[in-house]
């Protein structure tokens, strides 16, 4: 693998909010300045993901894990430029936690105010809204599935379940009933497809238990079967929405977390918020981000030229030296 010069390098995530605990995995971000092979190529260079755990192994991260992306200097600047949340974080990172900091990358960090703008108001709170979502449908798809098996065994004979005879296939209304009970797994756009009459149960009942059984490992921790939902999601929701205020309130973010933020967003993470209190939590944090939406410091848009004119110069000069 060809080498890139690193130029920042920088803690992230749970250790990056002070957030952690002692079971907590290390995330790092790293910025790379790409060769002029990734640049002029025809191979564009973006992103490195020299993460220990691949992305399809099916379990929680412990501290042994280590997630480490490295992006190329023009796709972090776009990305930064975008409002992007990860990429804007890191902008106000405790000095413990960067590892790697270039006199490039400080000029840039001293000049954020030119490309920070009211982009991270969208960014920041629509991927607040993508965590509720996910929180939200990924409840509900597990318990569509568990409620769906459980209507089968008290519905249907267990010889009908065994018997893949015609005389045995499913019924238009139990392929209503079920399909009702599975709109949120499915999608109201499939569910006559899904389960339609003449199928057979025995199909339908392994597919459903199937499903359920292999739904990821998170429905199988201890604080979903309690509370009903992902309290990673729940955390990470809280947590983007007071930096979102923060943004737009002071133009900055003041990390480790602390005050009242850091009692509710560390109290959804050990398991002791319920989803209700949870919902009235968001809906506390979200009212308080509406004074700042129209009043606020940050600019409208940022200031292209200034980040073209670096990113060109900073890419030119080291073109000379490769």
């Amino acid at each position: 693998m060809e080498e890139h010069k690193m130029l920042f390098k920088v803690r992230v995530g749970s250790h990056l909010y002070g957030l952690n605990t002692p079971t907590s995995d290390e995330d790092f971000m790293t910025v790379i300045l790409p060769n002029p092979n990734d640049v002029l190529g025809l191979q564009k260079l973006e992103e490195i993901d020299n993460s220990t755990k691949k992305s399809n192994v099916d379990r929680r991260n412990t501290e042994d894990d280590v997630d480490d992306k490295q992006y190329t200097l023009p796709r972090y600047l776009n990305l930064f430029m975008s409002g992007n949340p990860e990429k804007t974080e890191v902008l106000f990172a405790e000095p413990k936690n960067i590892l790697v900091n270039s006199p490039e990358m400080k000029f840039l960090f001293d000049n954020r105010d030119k490309i920070l703008s009211k982009r991270v108001l969208y960014s920041f709170s629509g991927f607040a809204y993508a965590q509720k979502s996910k929180l939200i449908v990924k409840k509900e798809r597990f318990y569509s599935l568990v409620e769906s098996s459980k209507w089968i065994e008290r519905n249907i004979s267990k010889n009908r379940l065994e018997d893949d005879c015609k005389e045995n296939q499913i019924t238009e209304d139990e392929s209503n009933t079920l399909n009702k009970m599975l709109k949120y797994y499915k999608g109201s756009k499939n569910n006559v497809e899904s389960f339609h009459k003449g199928m057979a149960p025995k199909m339908i009942y392994q597919k459903i238990v199937s499903e359920r059984d292999n739904y990821g490992w998170r429905v199988r921790t201890d604080t979903f079967e309690t509370l009903g939902y992902d309290i990673k999601f729940g955390y990470h929701l809280l947590r983007l929405l007071d930096e979102c205020r923060q943004l737009l309130q002071n133009g900055e973010i003041n990390y480790p977390f602390s005050g009242q933020a850091f009692d509710d967003i560390m109290a959804i993470r050990n398991g002791q918020v319920s989803y209700d209190d949870l919902m009235k939590k968001y809906q506390q944090y979200e009212a308080a981000i509406e004074p700042f939406k129209n009043s606020n410091k940050l600019r409208d848009k940022p200031d292209f030229n200034f980040a073209n004119g670096w990113l060109v110069e900073t890419l030119l000069k080291y073109f000379k030296e490769f």
